[in-house]
C-alpha cells in the first residue's frame, strides 16, 4: 500500500464516531447524526485509545493473496502505529505525532520524509474529520445523495487546510460511512484514487464499528482487512509510537 497508514486512520475515524440521517438536509445534520451514530460527542472525546487486532490479506497485482495478521493502535491526539506479519516478516509503521517511520523484518527502523509523511500528519487524527471540524478549519460540502453500490448515500466532500478533497459516502438510513475516496499522489509522481469501503457493521461498547475493511486503488482491491476485536481505552504509553520502541 502506497500509504500504509491511511487505512488505520479511515478505520479510527469510523470508529471513534442508526438513525436520525435518512431524514438530514443540511452537511451539519448529516454530520450530527454520524456522531450521535457512533456513541455520541461526550463518548468519543472521553476515548483515549483505541486497539484493534485482526487478520489482512494482500491482494497482489498478479492476482495472488497474501495473509496476515494485524495490530492497530491509536491514541489522543495524533498517535498511531499498525504492526503486520505477512509471509513470516513482521513490518511496523507508525506515526509518534511528528515522524513517520517504518521498521521491516530486522532491518533497522528508518523515517519516512517527503509526501507520506505529510500524509500522515494529515492522516493521524484520532476524532475524525468530523468532530469540531468548523473549529479545525475543516470545509464540509453536501454534494448531494449519489448511488453506492446500488443504494443511496450521502455525498460530503470533506477538504482540511492545505489537504487534498475527500469524498465521504454515508449510508441515510444509519449515518454511517459506506466508503471514503481520496486522490493521492505516488512517490513516482503517479496520482492514485484510494478509496476504503467499511463493511460489517457491530455493535461494540455502545458504537457501530466496521469489523471488515476494503482498501481500493484505481479500482482494484489491494488490501481486505477483517477484524476479530475492538477494544477502548487501553493503556498506552507515548513512547509505544516512538522509533526507538520498533522491535
Amino acid at each position: 500500500m502506497r500509504r500504509p497508514l491511511y487505512l488505520v486512520s479511515a478505520i479510527v475515524a469510523a470508529v471513534c464516531f442508526h438513525a436520525g440521517a435518512a431524514h438530514a438536509q443540511t452537511a451539519d445534520d448529516i454530520i450530527a447524526a454520524n456522531i450521535k451514530s457512533k456513541g455520541g460527542l461526550e463518548k468519543i472525546k472521553a476515548t483515549t485509545t483505541v486497539r484493534m487486532t485482526g487478520s489482512i490479506v494482500t491482494h497482489t497485482t498478479s492476482g495472488k493473496d497474501i495473509p496476515g495478521t494485524m495490530e492497530m493502535v491509536a491514541k489522543r491526539p495524533n498517535l498511531m502505529r499498525r504492526d503486520a506479519t505477512v509471509a513470516g516478516q513482521k513490518i511496523v509503521n507508525a506515526f509518534d505525532g511528528s515522524s513517520l517511520w517504518m521498521a521491516v523484518g530486522t532491518m533497522p527502523p528508518q523515517e519516512l520524509p517527503g509526501t507520506q509523511a505529510a500524509y500522515a500528519r494529515q492522516d493521524a487524527e484520532f476524532d475524525g474529520v468530523f468532530v469540531d471540524y468548523k473549529e479545525k478549519g475543516i470545509t464540509i460540502e453536501l454534494v448531494g445523495t449519489e448511488t453506492v453500490d446500488g443504494k443511496p448515500a450521502y455525498h460530503l466532500k470533506v477538504t482540511k487546510k492545505g489537504g487534498q478533497p475527500r469524498d465521504f459516502y454515508l449510508d441515510p438510513d444509519t449515518g454511517l460511512e459506506r466508503k471514503v475516496s481520496v486522490s493521492v499522489q505516488a512517490p513516482d509522481g503517479a496520482t492514485l484514487t484510494q478509496v476504503t469501503e467499511f463493511l460489517d457493521y457491530r455493535s461494540v461498547d455502545g458504537r457501530l464499528v466496521p469489523f471488515k475493511t476494503r482498501q481500493v486503488q484505481n479500482g482494484k482491491v489491494t488490501a481486505t482487512l477483517t477484524l476479530e476485536k475492538v477494544e477502548f481505552n487501553v493503556p498506552v504509553e507515548d513512547s509505544f509510537f516512538k522509533m526507538s520502541a520498533a522491535k
